[in-house]
């Protein structure tokens, strides 16, 4: 029997990954009869002579971007594995799946597109409740760590700590990779710097665990630096989806009335999409510090409150989505199967 993974490999798009980066699908790992961990275990014995950051995935799950938008895949189990080991106590971690628990409607408005038929009944995942914590602090930025690999924030961001390099891997991109898709690579910009700071409060989170619910609102910048915000993680390289694809997911949330700055956060993707497409943004519960680092790449209120003659439809977003939705630096489009090794291990 072969137990099959996916590799993302150092040096590959011509040269930008700078890392090795794995994903497992964990129905590939059940049917070998192994459970995530018995997986991670196996991959790191494959990797006894470099490092790489692993992913255990679901498919049929969902989870929810920093920003509040839903996405049709989870991460289920992050680790960090380095010359065929994984730290006992913080190389591999469980990511909870999240209960639909009462009143979470009101806690989380954002999570009304768990209701829909595109994802109504399917399992989440964000981030570690106490149990999955285990060891590690409650504070933000998730992470599984061995030698000189780091997975952080619940597996979107992978470092090499010695030579100091890091990508980031949008959840969008993470589906592609998973269903054989597309991807562009390229810099992330300031843009998605920018972005990743616009947070949502979620129990048990990607990023902010339980004991965060509420500390942040749609509306607020977790960054908090002003105009270094642009800067924070503007010249890493960063892996996404198609502008098209990703297009898509955030439509789906404004079609049932999510609004930027009062369910979702306000990242420059998400106001920016909902100005051309005509949907409302709630302009006063964005804060100021938000307004601050949103003008620092040039999105300013007076912008957006501009009346937009004829708003796109939902087919002339997507087709346009590539100069509505701001950011990424000389992307590069590749077929998934262009960049991504399915490699096998003899079980």
């Amino acid at each position: 029997m072969k137990f099959r993974y996916r590799v993302l490999p150092e040096g590959a798009a011509d040269g930008v990954v700078p890392m090795n980066v794995v994903f497992i699908d964990q129905e590939d790992a059940k049917a070998c009869g192994l459970t995530n961990l018995d997986a991670v275990k196996l991959v790191a014995k494959a990797f006894k002579d470099s490092c790489a950051a692993v992913n255990v995935m679901d498919k049929n799950g969902v989870s929810v971007s920093s920003d509040g938008i839903m996405n049709p895949i989870a991460v289920v189990a992050t680790a960090a594995v380095d010359h065929g080991m994984i730290n006992a106590a913080f190389g591999y971690m469980n990511l909870s799946e999240i209960p639909m628990y009462d009143g979470i409607m009101n806690d989380e408005p954002h999570m009304r597109q768990w209701l829909t038929p595109k994802f109504a009944g399917k399992p989440l995942h964000r981030g570690p409740n106490k149990v999955d914590l285990g060891e590690r602090t409650g504070h933000n930025e998730y992470m599984t760590m061995t030698g000189r690999v780091a997975n952080n924030n619940s597996g979107s961001e992978f470092f090499n700590m010695v030579e100091m390099t890091e990508i980031l891997a949008l959840m969008s991109a993470q589906y592609e990779i998973m269903n054989d898709g597309e991807v562009i690579i390229g810099v992330a910009g300031p843009e998605v710097s920018v972005g990743i700071g616009m947070i949502v409060s979620e129990r048990w989170g990607r990023i902010f665990g339980g004991t965060n619910l509420g500390g942040y609102k749609p509306g607020m910048t977790a960054h908090c630096s002003g105009e270094y915000a642009r800067t924070v993680k503007s010249d890493y390289p960063a892996i996404a989806a198609p502008k098209s694809h990703f297009m898509e997911t955030m439509l789906d949330a404004l079609d049932i009335g999510l609004v930027p700055g009062r369910e979702l956060g306000c990242s420059p993707a998400l106001v920016c999409t909902a100005y051309a497409y005509g949907k409302e943004i709630d302009f006063e519960r964005i804060t100021p510090a938000s307004w601050v680092e949103l003008e620092s790449v040039g999105i300013t209120k007076e912008m957006l409150q501009k009346p937009v003659e004829k708003p796109y439809t939902r087919e002339e977003m997507i087709i346009h989505a590539e100069e509505i939705i701001p950011g990424m630096i000389s992307p590069k489009h590749y077929k998934v199967s262009e960049i991504v090794e399915i490699r096998e291990i003899e079980i």
